[in-house]
């Protein structure tokens, strides 16, 4: 039963051909990313100044970089951090936010109120600005980033959840759960949680884009340690611009931007699939339950 639900998510999805290129180009991103030190026999960090700032051919498809790396090499090792703040990042601010939205939706008064308050303290803080407080206080680190993106990033899912909560509460399959004894536990993580995955999923996917060009504009700025990264490789091409090397910022650049477009696919095509097997889903409990009344 489960294989045939996976299978009727699978047929739905592929029908909508963007959100499949976007996880297709996904998928081959990663896989590149991962494989990168048996796809490429050359150590990124090592220079070769007998090939500085050639432009794209056919022996580098993306060109050098200033100290004759190869840039198609340095594109897809820097996917290793991008996406790996990335999704870190977003993993933890979907999980901060999802349970900050159960419990405030579900108890509602104090606990709701000092939540809610709670949150949006953290909507108000600047990220750049918290991430220099912190780069001055800690030092620069990813884990320090990571953490920064994610404390003011899950309010917004906190509040998306808590106002669905709100909405599911009054529900009589809810009621009726009430009625028969079952403990706030059961009903948070039997009917509430899983009633809200498809509304987490779909905001997930469409966060890690603002989490990428985050992180992006950070190393940009210098405010990260020194890696292989997108937005590091902008902050050095930024320097031969003057000097015509236009594809040591055009690549990385255009990483960024089709790496983000693929997640916004993926999210309406999550979106598009799930919301209607989500409705599907809440008629068919709540008959289930009213039968038990």
């Amino acid at each position: 039963m489960r294989l045939t639900g996976i299978l009727e998510f699978l047929k739905s999805y592929s029908r909508n051909k963007g959100a499949l290129a976007g996880l297709v180009y996904l998928i081959a991103l990663l896989l590149c990313a991962v494989f990168a030190g048996y796809i490429f026999s050359e150590n990124p960090n090592v220079p070769y100044l007998d090939r500085t700032l050639l432009p794209p051919s056919l022996t580098f498809p993306f060109g050098t970089d200033y100290l004759g790396r190869d840039l198609l090499e340095l594109v897809i090792y820097g996917a290793r951090i991008s996406l790996t703040v990335a999704f870190g990042a977003g993993v933890l601010l979907a999980l901060v936010g999802t349970v900050t939205g159960l419990v405030a939706g579900y108890f509602g008064g104090r606990t709701d109120g000092f939540l809610m308050r709670t949150a949006d303290i953290f909507l108000t803080l600047p990220t750049l600005p918290l991430i220099l407080l912190i780069a001055a206080l800690a030092g620069p680190s990813l884990v320090n980033i990571l953490l920064v993106i994610a404390l003011t990033g899950w309010p917004v899912m906190a509040r998306i959840v808590r106002s669905n909560v709100l909405a599911m509460a009054n529900q009589e399959f809810i009621q009726i759960e009430k009625v028969m004894g079952a403990s706030a536990r059961r009903i948070l993580f039997r009917h509430l949680l899983p009633n809200q995955m498809s509304l987490i999923l779909v905001y997930t996917s469409l966060s890690i884009p603002i989490v990428i060009l985050t992180e992006a504009a950070i190393e940009f700025l210098g405010l990260a340690p020194i890696s292989i990264s997108w937005g590091f490789l902008l902050n050095i091409a930024l320097s031969y611009w003057i000097q015509g090397a236009w594809w040591m910022s055009f690549f990385p650049g255009f990483a960024i931007f089709s790496t983000s477009l693929a997640f916004y696919l993926i999210s309406e095509g999550l979106k598009e699939v799930l919301t209607p097997k989500l409705k599907r889903k809440r008629e068919s409990l709540a008959v289930q339950l009213a039968g038990k009344k």
